[in-house]
């Protein structure tokens, strides 16, 4: 048979109470509370002893009003100073001292009236002492809180300033009008003290929007005459009213542009040694081989056209021919696509007119190539990147593409610009595990190149809907069209004994 609770509510309240005290323990420990409860009885002894000595202000044995009025003092102290505890406990103290001054110090009956005014008396002295002594916790609980979101603020400052200070990145503090307020340590060091209180520009060099808009890391020249590497970010901090702090971190990847310099000299260097190999090959395929595959050439159709030929050796000689002449073209195929004799003589654009014509013999790829702007004549590297982009660009529209028509767009003025757009189907979507696994050897090549030029290389493409190279070059050394090639110093030439290839 489940037990039923037999508490009533008198019992809950009663155990209400007894928690609510527990919270609030008397302090016996401490010897002011003990002087406050002394200063009661000496309050008391004073009041019997003005009683006996003045019996006409006895009052028929209850103490007269003003003295229960002056127990308020050491009650509302102990408020003051105990809280609740300290108040209901001397309450309490003083309401036995009046209660045993009745019982057994009083001479006369007791008038009921006053009875009553000083039972009245007492229960406002417990009540004020309970009143004043919540209020005074309350404060004392609000207190308490302040001091612990003070110290935790403190503490927090203390963090702040910690991290601020040793951060190894320097770390600019600015308001909403770009004013250096604060610096930390290594910001110090790089910009030097004096730069707090003045515009982020007169420090730094640069706006705060124009921090922010570079796309390449941030040369800074220090106070001390270094000059470091660094990329900003920044954090916008709202403090208050329509005000907001900016904060500026400068990581140092001075390193890391140190290290990209040298690759990307490195990769330079590359590109270039390979292009003079091709030169090399092309040129010695050219003197040596063609040359000798075309006097065989020319030898056998002399011995073909001999009328004392015998009739026998006629359809020899003429396959011969045919295979000296397949092998003349294969080289001529193969020099073409070393290193094209008519980019060096004649420019880019018969370069690339030559190189589509080929595209158009194989029969494998419809192009077209436009032309805007007038003509130019671009230094060798220039010319050289240009055509190898639309070399490699056309290679992986016929190999991977499948598509039946390119466009080759050529655009000279401020910058050369290349454009070449295939209808194939396109490349796949990237990967979000593999980013780039579409991009392969030929096109990281041709942006290595190109960013070796001083320019840009940018790849749109959708499956089914083909794939557009955009390339930008600066042509700031560009030359007129009718200025002879050997005008440009640095343009490869062949030797003059050399036969043009056709």
């Amino acid at each position: 048979m489940p037990t039923s609770d037999v508490t009533g509510p008198p019992q809950r309240r009663l155990d209400g109470v007894v928690q609510w005290l527990r919270r609030r323990p008397v302090p016996w420990d401490s010897s002011k509370f003990w002087i406050t409860q002394c200063g009661v009885l000496i309050v008391m002894t004073v009041h019997t002893i003005l009683l006996r000595v003045l019996p006409e202000q006895n009052m028929a044995g209850i103490p007269a009003p003003l003295t229960s009025s002056l127990m308020l003092i050491p009650v509302l102290y102990a408020a003051l100073a105990f809280g609740v505890a300290g108040a209901i406990a001397t309450a309490t103290w003083a309401s036995t001292l009046f209660v045993a001054h009745w019982i057994f110090l009083s001479t006369e009956p007791s008038i009921g009236s006053h009875l009553e005014i000083e039972l009245v008396n007492i229960a406002v002295l417990m009540a004020s002492g309970i009143f004043v002594g919540q209020r005074v916790e309350v404060e004392q609980a609000a207190r308490r809180r302040t001091e612990a979101a003070l110290q935790l603020a403190a503490v927090a400052e203390e963090r702040y300033r910690g991290l601020f200070e040793d951060q190894p990145s320097p770390v600019i503090v600015t308001d909403s009008d770009d004013v250096v307020i604060e610096l930390n340590t290594a910001a110090r060091g790089l910009l030097g003290s004096a730069a707090v209180g003045r515009v982020l520009g007169d420090s730094l060099g640069l706006t705060r929007t124009e921090l922010f808009l570079m796309e390449s890391p941030v040369t800074v020249r220090s106070a001390t005459g270094a000059v470091r590497n660094y990329v900003p970010t920044a954090h916008e901090i709202d403090v208050g009213e329509g005000s907001i702090l900016v904060q500026i971190v400068l990581a140092d990847v001075t390193e890391q542009c140190r290290r990209q310099e040298e690759q990307r000299a490195f990769t330079g260097r590359v590109l270039q040694i390979q292009e003079e190999e091709r030169l090399r090959l092309a040129r010695e395929l050219h003197d040596d081989p063609l040359q000798q595959l075309m006097y065989l050439t020319r030898t056998l159709e002399e011995i073909a056209e001999d009328p004392l030929l015998a009739e026998r050796l006629v359809d020899l000689v003429g396959k011969g021919r045919l295979i000296a002449k397949s092998a003349s073209t294969a080289v001529r195929t193969l020099i073409l696509g070393l290193r094209p004799p008519m980019l060096d003589d004649l420019g880019l654009v018969p370069a690339l007119r030559q190189l589509i014509e080929n595209v158009r013999r194989r029969g494998e790829l419809t192009v077209g190539l436009k032309i805007n702007g007038p003509e130019l004549r671009l230094t060798a590297e220039l010319e050289l990147t240009a055509y190898r982009v639309v070399q490699e660009s056309l290679n992986n529209v016929v190999r991977h593409a499948k598509a039946r028509t390119a466009t080759v767009t050529v655009t000279f003025g401020e910058h050369v610009e290349l454009t070449i757009h295939d209808d194939g189907r396109g490349m796949p979507p990237v990967s979000p595990t593999r980013p780039g696994a579409h991009a392969g050897l030929g096109l990281i090549g041709l942006r290595e190149r190109v960013s070796q030029s001083g320019g840009h290389l940018t790849v749109s493409s959708r499956p089914g809907h083909g794939t557009v190279i955009q390339v930008s070059m600066p042509t700031h050394r560009a030359l007129p069209e009718d200025t002879l090639s050997a005008s440009v110093p640095d343009r490869p030439r062949r030797a003059k004994s050399q036969a043009p290839v056709t």
